[in-house]
């Protein structure tokens, strides 16, 4: 019988993302005083995003069959292919098995959309193509997203400001009018702002206004983001996967690469040279759980020789 996410999606979660606590223990630190819950979800972030990792491959493969068709935000498949199959997920996805998790655990927990900011050259608000997760403590809001990829703050972070520090960068929530022009904040009332070692200044990662959006709005964002031509996740395969040594692992079409930050800086790069050495790449440094024929599958979106 299959599991239902009511009764068994955060034992399921507990145990995909390593955690030594059964549910009732984790559910009566859920109970704890807001200082106590915030290290609940430092603890959770920072697991998850060491155990699942981001990735577009089924969208890839979609296209590679020559199909139109969106990546599923359904709580029961995204836990299947999540924490039963091994797979790693897009934004959307992350988003949806974490909240499903927090909302099990009896905090009180609602979806946001984002609009991207990274990069150049825009000129007015992009789409609300990112979904994150706010957390309600008291009269404290803190977002919560372990699914923005390479960037992802890997601590909840509150509404009201401060500066949170993890191994890979500092990261802090201003207010959008004193951040963004008035042409570019659209609705948004909360901006995401992050920056590395190499950064002198925080950079605007996503915009964003505290609305408890629709599962309607859910699924057309995720419809546009996983089945538009031209999109970042409709492109080349993109990965990322934090590793327990402090580095990122990331994939971007051919090239994979990884980073560490702090006391002893370091950086790889090289070229994924064929579709054996990719199904490598995705079960041995990513630890998912793909097949050499979905492999080839995805590959031949990148090489079509």
């Amino acid at each position: 019988m299959k599991a239902t996410v009511s009764s068994s999606l955060l034992a399921r979660y507990a145990d995909r993302i390593g955690l030594g606590e059964s549910v009732p223990e984790l559910r009566q630190r859920a109970a704890a005083p807001a200082e106590q819950i915030t290290e609940l979800l430092d603890e959770l972030i920072g697991a998850h995003v060491h155990a699942i990792c981001f990735e577009n491959l089924d969208v890839v493969a979609a296209r590679a069959r020559g199909e139109v068709r969106a990546v599923s935000v359904s709580p029961d498949e995204v836990a299947d292919k999540l924490l039963d199959a091994g797979r790693g997920g897009y934004c959307h996805e992350h988003a949806v098995l974490i909240r499903a998790a927090l909302a099990e655990l009896g905090l009180a927990v609602h979806p946001v959309l984002a609009r991207v900011h990274l990069g150049g050259g825009r000129s007015e608000p992009g789409p609300l193509t990112h979904q994150a997760t706010i957390v309600e403590l008291g009269a404290q809001r803190y977002l919560v997203d372990p699914g923005f990829g390479g960037g992802t703050p890997e601590c909840a972070l509150p509404l009201t400001g401060g500066v949170r520090s993890t191994g890979r960068g500092e990261h802090r929530i201003a207010p959008a009018e004193s951040v963004l022009e008035p042409v570019m904040r659209a609705e948004a009332e909360w901006v995401l702002q992050s920056r590395t070692a190499d950064d002198q200044d925080f950079r605007n990662v996503y915009a964003f206004a505290d609305i408890a959006r629709q599962r309607s709005d859910i699924e057309v964002s995720n419809w546009y983001t996983s089945t538009r031509p031209g999109t970042r996740f409709t492109g080349p395969p993109v990965l990322a996967r934090s590793l327990s040594d402090g580095g990122k692992l990331t994939v971007e079409g051919r090239q994979l690469r990884y980073v560490r930050y702090g006391s002893m800086p370091e950086r790889r790069e090289r070229t994924i040279a064929d579709a054996a050495d990719f199904a490598r790449v995705l079960t041995a440094d990513f630890g998912l759980g793909v097949t050499d024929e979905f492999a080839e599958l995805v590959w031949s979106a990148i090489d079509p020789s």
